[in-house]
């Protein structure tokens, strides 16, 4: 065998070997059985952007998501939540879900009213009766209306049992007893940039004005405004019961947390993976209650030894007989179908 030849055949022994160790070049095994192993999928990850910070009892909610929704998944869905408005303010984020830039967005639903001004409902004070007649309108014909109307701009309600309760209840601190309808007259109250919101307590004899929630413990301070109503869960977070000693348990209008996705994210999925999501985000409703109640047991007690507050309740029927008329010009005003405010209240 002359040099050449003997080269070229430990050359080529080389090679076969090669392909041997490879298995044949191949990028799938077999096992003993002679079945196929697939290639591991690499996790489809979603995000999740809410304006609550982490280390509350919604942020912990948002967590305790995306959690289930990984163990449910097997890993195979992984969302990353981005907390305290890390995205964007609530506008451009929903405007990230539409372009898809965004998978998930998580707030109360009066931030899409853009989209269906019926969702200003659940602001209107005294119009609900309590959180399960609010449920129900939301899990009634307006309720899934409203979520048709949503998906044809793109977005969807994964919470679908919609449990994710804020608050648990609402109440209004100030700097002098509340204790009756009468005792708001001419009160200086902190208003959201809320139309509805404002009239409703210009009707009650309050005079609403506008601030910015972030700056609310400042004007309460300075006297620009005497009161604030807020879910009893954000009161010990933003230190209001500091400078506004009085609480008035009112709960004028129920709350809960919408988590929405975006309808192109969402068609992205196997059937599989939709299902799991909206049972996650029914799961997480359920986990959410339990926590904002424990917050707020929590934080009233810490109020009550740190700062001193009083608590007082209301008389409800007093407020909603001093609301009937502001619901019969609400009714008539065009805002809403016609007939839409009589629907609600005949809701049992």
């Amino acid at each position: 065998m002359g040099k050449r030849t003997y080269v070229f055949s430990a050359v080529w022994v080389m090679v076969l070997l090669i392909i041997a160790a490879c298995g044949g070049g191949t990028s799938a095994s077999q096992d003993d059985g002679g079945e196929t192993e697939k290639e591991t999928a690499q996790p489809i990850e979603l995000k999740l952007g809410t304006k609550m910070p982490e280390s509350t009892p919604e942020g912990e909610a948002f967590q305790y998501f995306a959690d289930l929704v990984k163990e449910k998944s097997g890993g195979e869905l992984l969302v990353q939540v981005y907390p305290a408005e890390q995205l964007g303010k609530g506008t451009t984020q929903i405007d990230n879900m539409i372009l898809g830039t965004q998978d998930m967005y998580a707030e109360g639903i009066t931030y899409f009213q853009d989209y269906d001004s019926r969702t200003e409902l659940s602001s209107v004070p005294f119009l609900f009766r309590d959180f399960e007649h609010y449920q129900k309108f939301n899990t009634g014909e307006i309720g899934l209306d409203i979520q048709e109307t949503l998906i044809e701009n793109g977005m969807r309600i994964l919470n679908t049992e919609r449990n994710f309760v804020r608050g648990p209840y609402r109440v209004l601190l100030s700097t002098r007893p509340v204790k009756s309808v009468d005792d708001l007259q001419g009160l200086k109250v902190r208003a959201p940039e809320s139309a509805i919101y404002v009239d409703a307590y210009k009707h009650l004899g309050a005079n609403p004005t506008v601030v910015a929630w972030t700056e609310t413990y400042l004007a309460l301070k300075q006297k620009v405004v005497e009161a604030v109503t807020s879910p009893i869960s954000l009161v010990w977070g933003m230190k209001f019961s500091e400078v506004a000693p009085h609480v008035t348990i009112i709960d004028e209008h129920p709350q809960d947390v919408v988590i929405v996705m975006s309808e192109k994210s969402f068609q992205n999925l196997s059937e599989e993976h939709q299902q799991i999501l909206i049972d996650a985000a029914n799961e997480a409703g359920e986990k959410a209650t339990e926590l904002v109640e424990e917050a707020a047991e929590r934080d009233l007690e810490r109020m009550k030894e740190e700062h001193g507050i009083q608590v007082n309740d209301i008389n409800r029927e007093e407020w909603e007989k001093k609301m009937e008329p502001f619901f019969e010009e609400l009714d008539e005003s065009g805002q809403f179908p016609e007939g839409t405010i009589e629907q609600v209240r005949n809701i049992r």
